[in-house]
């Protein structure tokens, strides 16, 4: 045996090693794709329950922003509310001068942002990890089809193509759950930046 069909056993043994370790992580990505999807689901019905009827022109034109009291606060959804009583309390402390307001809006402005790594990852992280799933087994049916053993061969591209469903599965699943959390985002912080900036007029207006 010489120097590369050792570099080539070598390859493939590796690539067996990776084999468990691949199919554990497809697993987590399934079980993290059904949490996202029904996390989602009770977000959807949480909003839908709270913006039934809300108009963020119509609320901010009822009084000052900057004014709000605990009950008019609490017709706010979302976030909404929670920023509104952070730039309350710098408004108390004086400290929303100076980039304080900018920096409460970015804060939050983050957070919704963060909501979508989970998914975006799962996105790439899917396929790639099914395509891994697919080859590994292929070196093993082609393995088995070299020694004539055809029915472990059958069992092995019955695995590889089945790595190719679930990875390109979570993948299509992740990536809608994607388009329908950036348009939640996108509506939230246009209302976040909108209510700063009434704030910030108000404080211009003292």
């Amino acid at each position: 045996m010489n120097f590369g069909d050792v570099l080539e056993q070598g390859l493939f043994a590796l690539g067996q090693v990776l084999r468990l370790p691949v199919f554990i992580l497809l697993w987590i990505c399934v079980a993290a794709t059904l949490f996202y999807a029904a996390s989602y689901l009770v977000v959807a019905v949480r909003r839908r329950k709270q913006r039934a009827g809300f108009d963020i022109k119509q609320w901010l034109q009822q009084d000052r922003v900057l004014d709000a009291d605990p009950a008019r606060r609490a017709e706010l959804p979302g976030s909404l509310g929670a920023m509104l009583v952070d730039i309350q309390a710098l408004d108390a402390h004086q400290a929303l001068h100076h980039g304080g307001l900018e920096n409460v809006v970015a804060e939050y402005e983050e957070k919704l942002r963060h909501g979508l790594d989970g998914p975006r990852a799962l996105v790439k992280i899917g396929p790639s990890l099914g395509l891994i799933g697919t080859l590994i087994p292929m070196g093993t049916s082609l393995a088995a089809m070299a020694g004539g053993n055809l029915g472990a061969m059958a069992g092995q591209m019955v695995v590889a193509f089945t790595s190719t469903i679930i990875g390109l599965a979570t993948g299509t699943v992740a990536y809608g759950l994607v388009a329908l959390r950036q348009g939640w985002v996108s509506a939230s912080i246009r209302e976040q930046r909108y209510l700063a900036e009434v704030a910030a007029a108000e404080l211009e207006n003292r």
